[in-house]
């Protein structure tokens, strides 16, 4: 997760070794945390987005789409318990990959759940920050991030480091949140999210931790989330124009998120996905943020990016281009 020793890694350290977060635990289901971890929402909000079909899996579709013949060697940083590593190469869309994570505890787990698969000569689980591993310049074909970006406290070195790694024509491929730094939504977001917020009964707006009715998002301020995580978020707004300075994007999918996480946090445990009433509450909000990204009135939070490693550098984009790389009116460069 974080890049270095810092009180973020600290805190995901305590979090792989007590198991209470979803990135500890593998295949969890229902979370009420975390809207994508529900099959319903996952293929109403994710699935149809990044694929065009409810049924669709991202992962197949980008390994079909670029990792076909296989790329022989795989670089992945912040992999957590390597599930999504162990996938691709279970696939064969790579031949052997090396992953980097900070947190031992999660990187034991990895290793025995991969030893127990038989894949242990294909992927290797490292400890550490891979910038000190003595890796050869130019030695990968892909590399892999799965949400670990924005929690990269070094976030220039990290990508000066990811386009060294890279051979020329290698790719980078990334699952990111890409919104407002430390998830602090803008007044206008916010407003847009209120108004979908406020058009749902009571008993969808009742805290599950606390049983309170929610009348209104709370915006969190930088201390709580520095509580929460000092890691979360920290650069996130730079991950786009960084991504396009040192790469050629070859494939965007963006899928919002920018409603569905604040909004739903702590409230899923109230929708019942089997009943159709409930199952229309959910895609209508899903509509209603689908509308609000493409009219560009919010900005996307989340997307997949497929990208080529740029064999010279764009120079820094302005800082009023880097604001709109999240919109949907945005034009990408095109030199």
């Amino acid at each position: 997760m974080p890049d270095n020793d810092s009180d973020g890694a600290k805190i995901w350290e305590g979090r792989y070794r007590s198991g209470k977060t979803v990135a500890a635990n593998v295949n969890v289901i229902g979370d009420p945390m975390d809207y994508t971890t529900h099959p319903f929402l996952w293929r109403e909000a994710v699935a149809r987005r990044l694929t065009g079909s409810r049924d669709g899996d991202p992962n197949l579709l980008i390994g079909q789409t670029y990792l076909t013949p296989p790329a022989d060697k795989m670089l992945a940083l912040g992999s957590g318990l390597a599930s999504v590593e162990e996938w691709f190469v279970l696939c064969n869309f790579v031949n052997t990959c090396v992953a980097f994570e900070i947190s031992p505890a999660a990187v034991g787990r990895a290793r025995e759940r991969i030893a127990a698969a038989g894949l242990s000569d294909r992927l290797e689980v490292r400890a550490g920050d891979a910038r000190s591993a003595g890796l050869e310049a130019g030695s990968f074909d892909v590399v892999l991030v799965q949400a670990a970006i924005h929690h990269f406290l070094e976030i220039d070195e990290m990508y000066e480091f990811m386009h060294r790694m890279l051979r020329p024509g290698g790719l980078l491929i990334f699952d990111e949140y890409v919104g407002p730094d430390r998830l602090i939504l803008d007044d206008q977001t916010l407003e847009e999210m209120e108004k979908v917020h406020a058009c749902l009964a009571e008993n969808f707006r009742r805290s599950i931790s606390s049983g309170e009715v929610q009348e209104r998002i709370l915006r969190p301020t930088v201390e709580q989330m520095l509580e929460m995580d000092p890691s979360e978020g920290v650069h996130s707004s730079r991950i786009l124009p960084l991504t396009y300075q040192y790469f050629d994007v070859l494939e965007r999918r963006d899928y919002g998120g920018t409603i569905l996480r604040p909004m739903l946090t702590g409230l899923l445990g109230h929708f019942d996905f089997e009943h159709s009433k409930d199952q229309t509450i959910a895609r209508l909000i899903v509509l209603l943020e689908d509308t609000l990204l493409r009219t560009s009135l919010i900005p996307n939070c989340h997307t997949r990016i497929v990208a080529r490693r740029r064999n010279v550098s764009r120079p820094p984009f302005s800082a009023e281009e880097s604001r709109r790389m999240v919109y949907a009116d945005w034009v990408p460069p095109k030199d």
